[in-house]
């Protein structure tokens, strides 16, 4: 790169359009994510948020714009969507798991995949299992793990590579317990701090983003209606703590007034038909 060139960002989505079939889940939608940074996009269910990362990740293409990564345009040739593919790791929020494999079996066969030196790759395995307190679980089969632990092992996959873009599609969901999720939010923060890993996120509970974003992305309807950096959420809140209670009335607007009037309706109905919750068994 010559002396005065910029800098792509890590993850840069230009006028990008994304459908299922033939209805947009993703319209215009614009945005960087620059190296080190967490950002988290956050909406209601069924607003967009698994689909946009998985145009990031090239699961997905693109209908009209782009998604780049690292300068890399996803699915626009072999060699550029192999150039991405090398720096990125996607983990899905249902991952598919082989049902009779063991766990450091499966996690051995990830590492070979991601071209991990044995000996590093025994290392970690050993490390990331004691992360999330998985150690007696190794020589289990994946199908008689908890759904908390498979989502601990999906993590472990994620987790054993260095790349530069790490994508998370809900990982504090799934039966994470407090343990694992401590254990999550200080690794993630850790990698992107001291590592410059650059990581994208997808969740609805404010108290993630409180304690983790760096950027927050807010979807409506599949269309972008929030970008925000850290410093720009902390003048919102007019705080230097960013509350979640702050948090949820600027990513759900609406909630309060949709819970105002459900328990309104529902009041008038048990009072109508002569239901009572006084508190007699």
């Amino acid at each position: 790169m010559r002396s005065g060139d910029r800098i792509p960002a890590v993850v840069e989505a230009k006028n990008l359009y994304c459908a299922h079939g033939w209805q947009y889940v993703i319209r215009d939608v614009s945005f960087q994510v620059q190296r080190g940074e967490i950002a988290v996009v956050v909406g209601v269910n069924g607003v967009g948020k698994s689909t946009l990362l998985a145009a990031i990740a090239g699961a997905l293409s693109a209908v009209k714009g782009s998604v780049s990564v690292c300068g890399n345009v996803r699915r626009s040739s072999p060699e550029s969507e192999r150039a991405a593919r090398q720096r990125t790791i996607f983990l899905p929020d249902d991952p598919w798991f082989p049902r009779t494999m063991l766990v450091r079996e499966y996690l051995g066969s990830a590492a070979e995949l991601f071209n991990l030196p044995k000996a590093e790759a025994l290392d970690r395995i050993d490390s990331l299992l004691n992360l999330f307190a998985l150690t007696d679980s190794g020589r289990q089969s994946l199908f008689s793990l908890s759904s908390g632990q498979r989502k601990k092992v999906g993590l472990c996959v994620a987790l054993l590579p260095d790349r530069e873009l790490l994508l998370l599609d809900e990982p504090f969901s799934g039966g994470l317990d407090p343990a694992g999720i401590a254990a999550l939010q200080r690794v993630l923060t850790h990698r992107a701090r001291h590592n410059g890993q650059t990581i994208v996120m997808t969740t609805p509970v404010a108290e993630i983003v409180s304690e983790l974003a760096d950027r927050l992305l807010i979807l409506k309807s599949g269309e972008l209606t929030g970008n925000f950096s850290r410093s720009e959420l902390k003048q919102h809140c007019q705080d230097e703590v960013i509350s979640a209670n702050t948090l949820n009335a600027l990513i759900f607007p609406d909630v309060a007034a949709r819970i105002d009037q459900y328990l309104a309706e529902s009041t008038g109905q048990f009072t109508s038909s002569g239901s009572s919750w006084s508190g007699t068994r």
